[in-house]
């Protein structure tokens, strides 16, 4: 072997040494946990569920820190230009990686290159919500009365990623409903329970106490598979239309160039955590579905949803503010 071959195996080798070294000493200070969303809100809720359990497993405080605004924007490049060194993660959702790119010229980082993604955290399929007024009890009675009023039945929509799974929907089903569009979830929600807009798809943790207190129907659940926190609710393709699936999802990412192994030793915490009975429990009650990953899957998944959303946003004609 040559000498030069040598001295590159070494370097390699020292390489290798010093990055176990660093993670084996990770962390050594408190973790700031970066949510670019409002605290209180579904996103927050779940952020802080999983902190204080990642925080026991990995010794150090994990601090949620709110960077609300501009659909996430801010926040989201925050956490991508935070210093590499895992003690800066960021929350990641469907909405910030797979749909911004395409619906908001102001996106100025890549999906795909400016994260190390660590682990999905958790899985959140929409619920077909509809008002009482509106006379409908299941699917089957909301396809039949989209079918027979063409365009007159209302669905109200909050954010993008919302009204994108109404359209997936309604492809689906063969019907065409009127929407009405908020610049928030929460005044879609209003217009909702008012009965001034009849449907709504919208995510479990929002609805959920007014679907127990009786103020809206859960009529459909977007998953392949009955929701938890909704085991009562059949999903979309139960009631006919096999292979339908819309989700959102939730997950933690680090700064691009965060070492391999600190990613690993997070994507482990992450995966101990979902794992524990307070956790699980704690996300389901908060209405999305605990689910953890390796990096790479999670790496896999955020590319997959990045085209999937990108072609069905081109499709729509839906241009870029």
């Amino acid at each position: 072997m040559g000498l030069k071959k040598i001295f590159a195996g070494a370097v390699l080798g020292l390489g290798l040494l010093g990055g176990v070294a660093v993670a084996q000493d990770y962390p050594t200070q408190p973790i700031n946990f970066v949510v670019p969303f409002n605290a209180g809100g579904g996103t927050d809720v779940t952020a802080r569920i999983v902190a204080e359990e990642m925080a026991k497993i990995l010794g150090q405080p994990v601090l949620v820190e709110n960077r609300p605004g501009a659909q996430g924007i801010p926040g989201t490049r925050y956490g991508a230009d935070a210093k590499p060194d895992g003690h800066t993660i960021l929350f990641v959702l469907q909405a910030t990686m797979a749909l911004n790119p395409s619906l908001y010229q102001a996106t100025n980082y890549d999906p795909l290159k400016d994260f190390a993604p660590v682990s999905q955290i958790s899985e959140s399929p929409y619920v077909i919500v509809v008002h009482p007024s509106l006379g409908v009890k299941d699917l089957q009675g909301l396809i039949a009365l989209a079918k027979e009023k063409p365009g007159q039945v209302n669905y109200a929509s909050g954010a993008a990623a919302s009204h994108l799974a109404s359209l997936l929907f309604q492809k689906a089903v063969g019907v065409e409903m009127n929407h009405i569009p908020y610049s928030g979830s929460g005044q879609a929600l209003t217009d909702l329970l008012s009965g001034r807009v009849g449907v709504m798809l919208s995510s479990p943790v929002s609805v959920l106490p007014h679907i127990q207190a009786g103020a809206l129907i859960p009529i459909g659940i977007t998953s392949t598979e009955r929701s938890p926190s909704l085991p009562d609710v059949p999903t979309v393709a139960e009631s006919g239309y096999s292979g339908f699936k819309v989700s959102g999802w939730y997950g933690i990412s680090a700064p691009a160039g965060t070492p391999d192994a600190i990613v690993e030793k997070l994507n482990a915490a992450v995966v101990q955590a979902i794992g524990t009975e307070t956790v699980r429990d704690g996300l389901i009650k908060a209405g999305v579905e605990p689910k953890s990953s390796s990096p790479d899957e999670f790496s896999k998944l955020i590319a997959t949803e990045y085209e999937q959303w990108t072609v069905l946003i081109e499709e729509a004609g839906i241009k870029p503010e």
